[in-house]
């Protein structure tokens, strides 16, 4: 039975809606909010073309356009944003997850941005480079609130089903949590 395109399916935005959705969660932007964020990055990234090719091809780890999108909205509105680590820290699940459990734990106008990848055995390529925001989380369980709309995609990270580190990719951790990626979003106080 065919299924129709649903948005996203056939874009590299995720990255972009991943924004869009943390700005949701801390200052609660509307549909046409954020269709003048989406529209704006979009003649941005046009009046680069090489950056536009690079989006659209997946030849980019998407860290400059999610930090762009950022400073722009900044610029717009108060937002605090923070990076807890850099590309060449090498923070383990435990430190990811205190980080997360931390920012989360503070105030309810709060997202975490993150970029995972995702392997179907141990033994092969990531067949998902994904873009999401953590809006919560319990004990044992990172709650996403995520973008697509697809029955397959990952909704829930549970602890100890992840690795930071692409070495350490094994049948029952099969996600990598790219900590370089990880962008907390907050309203300033």
């Amino acid at each position: 039975m065919l299924k129709p395109f649903y948005q996203g399916k056939l874009d590299t935005f995720c990255a972009i809606y991943a924004v869009l959705n943390a700005l949701r969660l801390t200052h609660g932007i509307r549909t046409l909010k954020a269709r003048e964020i989406l529209n704006d990055t979009l003649m941005a990234l046009a009046a680069r073309p090489e950056a536009l090719r690079a989006v659209l091809d997946q030849d980019t780890n998407y860290i400059e356009l999610v930090d762009g999108m950022l400073r722009a909205q900044q610029r717009a509105f108060p937002l605090g944003v923070e990076i807890p680590f850099r590309e060449q820290d090498r923070p383990g699940p435990d430190a990811v997850w205190e980080v997360c459990r931390q920012w989360l734990g503070a105030d309810r106008k709060r997202a975490v941005v993150m970029r995972f990848l995702r392997h179907l055995t141990a033994d092969g390529p990531a067949v998902n480079r994904h873009w999401t925001v953590i809006d919560r989380m319990d004990e044992d369980v990172l709650h996403l609130f995520d973008c697509s709309h697809e029955a397959e995609a990952i909704l829930n990270i549970r602890r100890g089903t992840f690795v930071t580190d692409a070495t350490q990719v094994s049948k029952e951790r099969l996600l990598i949590i790219q900590p370089e990626s990880i962008r907390l979003l907050r309203l300033p106080f």
